[in-house]
C-alpha cells in the first residue's frame, strides 16, 4: 500500500498532489482567494481549506445540497474541519451545482471574488494531473515491478493523474474503482484528461463501477465489516468514502481470481481521514 495519507501534514493524499502546482500557479497569478465547489464529503473542500489557512489564502467552498445551510448539526466532520481552518461555506441546490461550470456561473464568481483562483470540483485540471509526476517516480523508486495499480475514484482526477505520468510497461494495468453510481462518464473524462495531459504511451486502464456499496458515501455491511477486519489486521486506518471501497474491491478481484498470479500491485492509500473522525468520535463516546 502506498501510504500518501501520510505525504504532507495537513493536505494529505491524492490532494497535496491535485494543489501542490495550483496553488503555486495561485501564488505567481497574485491571487489572494481560493474558491471551490463540493459535495458534504468532499475531501478537496477540507484540503483546499488547510491550503488556505496554510498559506494565507482566504477559501470560499460552494457546496451541493442547500438543505445543509440551516442544520449544521448535520454536517460531516469534513465540513466542520473546513470551517475550523477558516473556509466560508455557500450551500447551493442541486440543480444550480450543476451549473458550477457555465459561463454565467463563474462571471457571477468572478463578480463575487474579483482575485481568486477558482478551483473545479475534485481539483481535476492541468496542474493537478501533472502533480502526480512525482508520486509516480516515488512508486518506480518503491516498486519498480509493480504490474497493478488500484486506485479509489471520485471525479477521475487522481487515476487520470496515474494515466498520464506511470512509466509505461507492456504488462502494467491502472485500475480505478468508482465510488459512485452510473459513473459510465468518467471514462470520457479521464480518457480526456490522459490526451491532454500525456505525450507517452500510457499502461492499460479500466474504471471498475460494481463496487460503489449503492452510492457515493454510501456503504454496504460487507464493505463495513471488510475495513474493520483490514484495520485490525494490519493498524492501517481508511476512510469510509475512499479507501474502504477500494480495499473492498481489491479484496474481491482476488478472491474471483481476476488478478494474475505473480502479480505485483499496488493500492493507493488517497487519505480523507478526516472523513472518519465524526463517526470515530460517536464510536468513543458509546463505547
Amino acid at each position: 500500500m502506498k501510504r500518501d495519507d501520510l505525504n504532507h501534514p495537513t493536505i494529505q493524499g491524492n490532494k497535496w498532489h491535485k494543489l501542490k502546482l495550483n496553488l503555486q500557479q495561485a501564488q505567481l497569478e497574485n491571487k489572494t482567494t481560493l474558491v471551490t465547489f463540493g459535495g458534504a464529503y468532499s475531501n478537496h473542500i477540507a484540503a483546499v481549506a488547510a491550503a488556505g489557512k496554510d498559506l494565507g489564502f482566504e477559501t470560499h467552498g460552494y457546496i451541493r445540497g442547500e438543505e445543509l445551510r440551516d442544520s449544521p448539526n448535520t454536517w460531516s466532520h469534513t465540513l466542520i474541519e473546513a470551517v475550523d481552518n477558516g473556509m466560508q461555506l455557500h450551500f447551493i441546490s442541486r440543480s444550480d451545482y450543476r451549473l458550477k461550470q457555465s459561463f454565467e456561473f463563474l462571471s457571477t464568481l468572478n463578480r463575487l471574488h474579483p482575485n481568486a483562483y477558482i478551483l473545479p470540483e475534485g481539483g481535476t485540471n492541468e496542474y493537478a494531473i501533472l502533480g502526480f509526476k512525482e508520486v509516480c517516480e516515488d512508486l518506480e523508486n518503491q516498486c519498480p515491478d509493480w504490474t497493478h495499480l488500484y486506485t479509489a475514484v471520485g471525479t477521475g482526477g487522481t487515476l487520470a493523474g496515474f494515466i498520464a505520468n506511470a512509466r509505461y510497461q507492456p504488462k502494467r494495468q491502472l485500475l480505478g474503482v468508482s465510488t459512485l453510481k452510473d459513473s459510465d462518464y468518467l471514462i470520457e473524462d479521464i480518457s480526456n484528461w490522459v490526451t491532454k495531459a500525456s505525450n507517452h504511451q500510457t499502461n492499460s486502464w479500466r474504471l471498475l463501477q460494481n463496487y460503489h456499496g449503492n452510492g457515493y458515501a454510501k456503504s454496504s455491511q460487507e464493505m463495513e465489516d471488510t475495513q474493520v477486519w483490514f484495520e485490525e489486521s494490519f493498524g492501517i486506518p481508511l476512510d469510509p468514502v475512499y479507501t474502504q471501497k477500494l480495499v473492498f474491491a481489491f479484496l474481491t478481484e482476488l478472491e474471483n481470481n481476476h488478478i494474475p498470479s505473480g502479480s505485483k500491485i499496488i493500492l493507493y492509500h488517497s487519505g480523507g481521514l478526516q472523513g472518519r473522525k465524526k463517526q470515530d468520535i460517536a464510536q468513543s463516546t458509546i463505547l
